[in-house]
């Protein structure tokens, strides 16, 4: 999500993405999410477990053009009166979207290839980073193309981010989403065999990618004719987290 060169910011003064996308979540034990969230945030969670998964778009557009993107979500954390997800990884196959998501936003964002494939079926996705493939989705194909039902839904959430060695400071930020949603076949995750030619890096993070998501799966939507706009993030003040020790307890009213 970027400003600066490749990267466009609309008339509007935010950041616009058009598409489709899937978001999924899991289950993630509270101990494995502990080491991405960072520690001023309280966490939300109940019995050891906290809510995260991944979110995977498809951009027709957005400031870099048509792009793929998936976001890695550790865990849910307080911001009262509500809760939001907290993205640890970010891989996006445009270069000037990794500039302007570690600069601008301060996300974790790396630029990666999405081999996208299609046996019988089963349709599948193979994730590469720091030269490796370092996650794989796959799931049954949808017969009939699955329609077009759902109701049509507007969503604002804020959201945090930094925390990074180019933007160290707490980032909050808005983030205004309108699409027709509804329930979808989720996809199961799988971390790839790297064999001797995975580099260090790239089985170090599948490992990494492998705890957050190898938790039970819950449940899983699709985002159908979906408008996301993006504001410019702005720097948290101290007491501003929602407070209180690092606990919040999971219920079914928290949204991201």
């Amino acid at each position: 999500m970027g400003g600066g060169g490749g990267y466009r910011r609309s008339r509007e003064g935010c950041w616009t993405f058009r598409g489709s996308a899937h978001y999924q979540f899991h289950l993630v034990k509270s101990s494995v999410a502990r080491q991405y969230v960072p520690p001023e945030m309280p966490l939300v969670e109940l019995n050891g477990y906290t809510l995260g998964g991944f979110y995977y778009a498809n951009y027709e557009d957005s400031p870099a053009g048509p792009m793929d993107e998936l976001v890695v979500l550790s865990g849910l954390v307080w911001n009262a009166p509500t809760s939001c997800a907290w993205a640890s990884h970010v891989f996006v196959d445009k270069r000037s979207a990794v500039s302007h998501g570690k600069r601008v936003f301060g996300l974790p964002s790396r630029l990666s290839t999405f081999g996208k494939g299609r046996e019988g079926k089963t349709e599948s996705v193979t994730l590469r980073a720091a030269g490796s493939p370092v996650l794989e989705l796959k799931r049954g194909r949808r017969e009939g193309g699955g329609g077009s039902g759902g109701p049509k839904i507007n969503f604002h959430l804020p959201s945090f981010s930094g925390r990074t060695r180019h933007k160290p400071e707490l980032l909050k930020y808005d983030l205004d989403l309108s699409a027709t949603i509804q329930p979808c076949k989720g996809y199961g995750v799988t971390k790839p065999a790297t064999g001797l030619g995975g580099s260090k890096r790239g089985r170090r993070l599948a490992e990494h990618l492998g705890s957050i998501l190898s938790g039970r799966r819950l449940a899983s939507f699709a985002f159908k004719d979906m408008v996301m706009r993006v504001k410019h993030p702005e720097v948290v003040e101290r007491g501003e987290t929602g407070g209180g020790k690092g606990k919040r307890r999971l219920g079914l009213g928290a949204a991201t």
